[in-house]
């Protein structure tokens, strides 16, 4: 027996209220012997014994009466042999239906997802007329704007039916979170959640921070309804990385697509094509047992702005791979229209060479925009003024002979950089390491500057990281040769330390770091070991100086910090929107997709758009009529992870992390019959109702009959 209102058991305390009366009259017992009267005392004395014994049945009746009424409210509920199919409590029931693309899988009726429904449909013909009903599929029940309260099971039988695998997918953790939020409303005291799932491990077990910490309602009965137990085939695409850094028009950008055989055996001759606008490169590839192979694209953009498109599996047979939901990513990149430049250097003549080389090189870019061949947007300052301006509005910032920092200036840099930007730094030959190791590279964890040198006899280039995005394809093997661009005559500069957190680019001859990049956050930092002019070496007046600059301003501009996105998750959109009233537009590039009007607020800097971003898709959000920016959203990679638990494995995780023992409805049982086992049980309140008068009757007729010896 269980209590379904168990809080009401506190009133118990009330049966020491007739207990304390019986004892206050007790003492008010007053004993009063007459002499003339002696002779009649021994008479009496077995009608008092009487008296007594009916008070103390009559003080047995109260308590019994109160213990009884009290057990009464908190609705006592039995589910051993009083109960009987179709007597039990009235209970508030949810519907969870796995709609994501892992019940996709194969039985032999129809897919996994079909399996649920049929079980769901036989679930609901059992459920009584009385029963408060809600449902809910696993992608749309952290929808706080939705009503899961269902009224007509008729209806919601014909509804289910229609669902359909959703690229939304989430963990048992989250359900269960979601789904106290929904029983919570209810006032009914007994509460009942069906989930009709495949049982994945990737979505009952998880490694939540919060695992664990998610306890179900009191007299909340977690019921598990198993589809099946088969093993599903599958092959998946699981991410698409940019190995380009640097983005320019007609020039190649390199995309990696990871492709993954879930199965025990090889799979031959794969199809996967990479589609971006009207253009389209296919490969076969080959992929072993339970492995990943990578595959390797080129796409050239045609011109600047974003651009988005797929890298898709062919699922060509359906018995090497079952699951569709996870055969495709989507990617996006963006090429600049022009780069913004915060050049910040000590003396205007420090910075001389670098904007040169920077606007030499705009020729290359006047057919993107032949009305404004400004290419680098360059605001040239001096080094002091940092500290007044906005960083963020620059794409990279250059500084050049910078001596000192403050404490405001090093704590915006290090902001900036850890925020995604990217900083070039030129020392000056006034510039001491001390001047910067107590300053910036203090402030950004970074590898402290050794010390200055300076050569007799110049230095030269030794090792180029070829592989580097500012080296990569700039020069030209001749005859098989390692590439050896021209060196400059490197007299004195700086000897920069590579360690944790960066890499040394190039060596020089003297064993000393010429040029080497430090990461911090999401962004760089890249430093130089000489200044950009003649002072430290010849390195203005040779060749490699102007793709060297320009190449490393494009890289450090980090200008694709394009973050994906999941379905159906978190994802918090950086905006800046001035006018109240204005709307943004987010629409999805899936077919006859309709845009999606997002209502801002005065000065909105960040939106949360997981409520808009149900489908894998590329998303462009636009602000009055312009793009601002594209991003694409795919699949929960674990979702292509079919391993299952047993049943047993089922309950033992769910009653160690949530505390509570569930019911698990293996495939093979048959739902009706199982779910009526469950459910069978009656309320015993009208039980404790009838008890409690009786008791009541037999105090009133105790009462009554010592009243009348009296």
């Amino acid at each position: 027996m269980t209590f379904l209102n168990p809080a009401i058991l506190w009133a118990l305390a009330a049966v020491s209220i007739p207990i304390l009366i019986h004892i206050f009259n007790l003492k008010r017992t007053k004993k009063i012997e007459f002499s003339t009267l002696m002779f009649l005392k021994e008479i009496q004395q077995s009608k008092y014994r009487r008296i007594k014994l009916k008070q103390l049945l009559i003080l047995l009746c109260r308590i019994a009466f109160i213990i009884l009424l009290v057990m009464m409210f908190s609705r006592p509920f039995d589910t051993g042999f009083l109960g009987s199919p179709g007597s039990k409590a009235r209970s508030t029931v949810l519907l969870i239906l796995d709609d994501s693309f892992s019940m996709q899988s194969r039985t032999s009726s129809g897919s996994e997802l079909d399996a649920a429904k049929r079980k769901l449909a036989e679930t609901i013909d059992i459920l009584g007329n009385d029963d408060e009903i809600y449902f809910a599929t696993v992608s749309s029940i952290g929808d706080a704007g939705r009503d899961f309260h269902i009224k007509d099971k008729n209806r919601l039988k014909d509804s289910a039916g229609s669902i359909k695998a959703s690229d939304i997918t989430r963990d048992l953790n989250e359900v269960m979170y979601y789904a106290n939020d929904i029983l919570r409303s209810s006032s009914s005291g007994f509460k009942e959640i069906y989930l009709f799932t495949d049982g994945q491990k990737s979505f009952i077990e998880n490694n939540s921070p919060i695992a664990g910490s998610i306890k179900p309602e009191m007299n909340t009965k977690l019921n598990i309804v198993l589809t099946g137990s088969r093993l599903a085939n599958n092959l998946s695409v699981d991410t698409v990385n940019l190995v380009s850094k640097i983005f320019e028009k007609d020039r190649p950008v390199k995309l990696k697509a990871s492709v993954t055989n879930h199965n025990n055996y090889n799979v031959t001759n794969k199809s996967i094509t990479a589609v971006y606008g009207s253009l389209k490169d296919e490969k076969v590839i080959d992929i072993p047992a339970n492995s990943t192979v990578d595959v390797e694209f080129q796409i050239k953009p045609g011109a600047a702005g974003f651009t988005g498109g797929t890298i898709e599996l062919q699922q060509s047979e359906i018995a090497d791979d079952e699951l569709s939901g996870d055969n495709t990513q989507y990617f996006t990149f963006y090429v600049p229209q022009k780069v913004s430049v915060l050049m910040a250097s000590g003396t205007p003549s420090e910075s001389e060479y670098l904007k040169l080389a920077l606007s030499s090189s705009e020729e290359i870019f006047k057919a993107d925009n032949p009305n404004n061949p400004v290419y680098f947007e360059i605001n040239d300052v001096s080094s002091s003024d940092i500290s007044s301006l906005d960083l963020k509005k620059y794409d990279c910032i250059v500084l050049s002979g910078k001596g000192s920092f403050s404490q405001n200036e090093t704590t915006k840099l290090a902001e900036y950089i850890e925020n995604g930007g990217g900083v070039l730094v030129y020392p000056g030959v006034s510039v001491t390491p001390e001047n910067y190791n107590n300053s910036l590279m203090k402030a950004l964890n970074l590898p402290y500057i050794i010390s200055q040198f300076t050569e007799t006899t110049p230095a030269g280039f030794d090792k180029i990281d070829y592989s580097h995005p500012v080296f990569e394809g700039i020069f030209k093997k001749v005859s098989g040769e390692t590439p050896g661009p021209e060196s400059p005559a490197i007299n004195s500069g700086f000897d920069l330390a590579s360690g944790i957190n960066s890499i040394a680019v190039v060596t020089m001859t003297n064993g000393k770091n010429f040029m080497v990049e430090y990461s911090k956050g999401r962004g760089r930092l890249m430093m130089f070991a000489v200044s950009p002019d003649f002072r430290n070496s010849d390195f203005p007046s040779k060749n490699l100086f102007s793709p060297i600059t320009v190449r490393s301003v494009l890289y450090m501009a980090n200008i694709n910090g394009i973050r994906p996105g999941t379905a159906g998750k978190d994802y918090f959109a950086d905006v800046n929107v001035s006018d109240a009233g204005d709307s943004l537009k987010l629409i999805s590039s899936l077919k006859d997709a309709s845009p999606i009007s997002i209502p801002v607020t005065e000065n909105t800097q960040v939106i949360n758009l997981h409520n808009n971003i149900p489908n894998s898709s590329v998303y462009s959000l636009s602000s009055a009529g312009e793009e601002i920016m594209r991003f694409p959203v795919n699949f929960e990679k674990a979702e292509s992870f079919t391993t299952r638990l047993t049943p047993t494995e089922t309950k033992d995780y769910i009653k160690k992390t949530f505390g509570i023992e569930p019911e698990v409805i293996e495939p093979q049982e048959t739902v009706s019959a199982a779910i009526i086992d469950i459910r069978t049980g009656r309320d015993l309140w009208q039980y404790f109702l009838m008890a409690s008068l009786i008791f009541l009757l037999i105090e009133y007729l105790l009462a009554r009959s010592i009243l009348k010896t009296k």
